[in-house]
């Protein structure tokens, strides 16, 4: 077993060494890294329309991917990513559905990062991501 000191994955700004997750069939992530496309495709191939009820725990999701943020889905002490202003990260559907992105309903984050995700959803939902202070 490698400790995380001497791991080959690169820091994350978690404070910590990446932690790819092995197992992307639980309903908890601890410390744990994964691509959400990779994340989303394991419960397409149980027959899920969509990825529900997990709880993620200092945990780095990366993209390239669009999350669709639904009904039950929250976020404390979450690093949404990007340099820029939080805006870039937002894209506002047009149309009644978001084709291509990825659904999340009932999930937590508590203490993630995002990593190249861009986010849509509700306006309820992407104005609290708007209000989010960027860098300066």
């Amino acid at each position: 077993m490698t400790d995380a000191q001497s791991s080959p994955y690169p820091m994350l700004g978690l404070g910590r060494r990446l932690n790819p997750a092995k197992d992307l069939t639980k309903t908890a992530f601890l410390n744990e890294d994964m691509a959400l496309y990779d994340l989303y495709v394991q419960h397409m191939r149980a027959g899920k329309a969509l990825i529900e009820g997990i709880t993620f725990t200092g945990c780095r999701i990366e993209g390239p991917a669009v999350m669709l943020i639904l009904d039950g889905t929250t976020f404390d002490n979450t690093n949404f990513g990007g340099n820029g202003p939080v805006a870039d990260l937002v894209l506002r559907p047009v149309g009644t559905r978001a084709i291509g992105a990825i659904p999340m309903r009932n999930c937590t984050f508590l203490g993630c990062e995002f990593f190249m995700l861009g986010f849509t959803g509700g306006s309820a939902i992407l104005d609290q991501i708007l209000a989010i202070p960027g860098p300066n």
